[in-house]
């Protein structure tokens, strides 16, 4: 029997080994109910070095770390449970595997197979725009030059199905509060 009840499509988060912009994206995280995280090896080091880690495991969120070649919890992006994957912030690295086809850890399969499956993706990419400033762990300021490669590959990017590109955290969070009104 049927009820007409539709369960809430979640988020599928990917966090990758940025430290532009992750204390806010933590916060928005924390904020939302209804999310998956998705962390690579690198994540995990720099959520840590930030001391935001125990933050996110304070959440009710179900976290997924890079542990395996085979990135099995990604499979789950074929069940119809995910709205929107989300990869935030996005490091130079993870962007030029994106645009080449390389997904050899958790995040890059994870924006894999969310386009294999026609899942729109929203990108935060850190090495955006011209030259910017990012903090440190330890809470300094320091200037980042961002390379004409990192722009190119961004540029590329940008032109993909499916894909979208934000450009900070308050930008972000008005296409999340779009993708779950669908």
């Amino acid at each position: 029997m049927t009820t007409g009840y539709k369960s809430p499509k979640k988020i599928a988060w990917g966090i990758t080994g940025a430290g532009h912009h992750l204390a806010s994206l933590v916060d928005i995280m924390v904020a939302q109910n209804n999310m998956d995280i998705f962390i690579s090896q690198a994540g995990k080091e720099v959520l840590t070095s930030y001391r935001l880690m125990e933050k996110l495991k304070a959440t009710q969120h179900t976290i997924y770390y890079d542990i395996s070649a085979c990135s099995l919890p990604v499979t789950s992006l074929y069940t119809g449970r995910y709205e929107v994957v989300i990869i935030a912030p996005t490091t130079s690295n993870t962007i030029a595997k994106m645009v080449n086809g390389i997904a050899d850890n958790l995040v890059t399969n994870l924006f894999a197979h969310a386009g294999k499956c026609r899942i729109p993706n929203i990108i935060l990419p850190c090495d955006a725009g011209s030259d910017i400033s990012s903090l440190t762990p330890n809470g300094q300021e320091v200037p980042v030059y961002v390379r004409d490669i990192d722009r190119k590959n961004i540029e590329r990017l940008a032109y993909w199905e499916g894909v979208s590109l934000v450009n900070d955290p308050q930008q972000l969070q008005r296409s999340i509060d779009a993708a779950l009104l669908k």
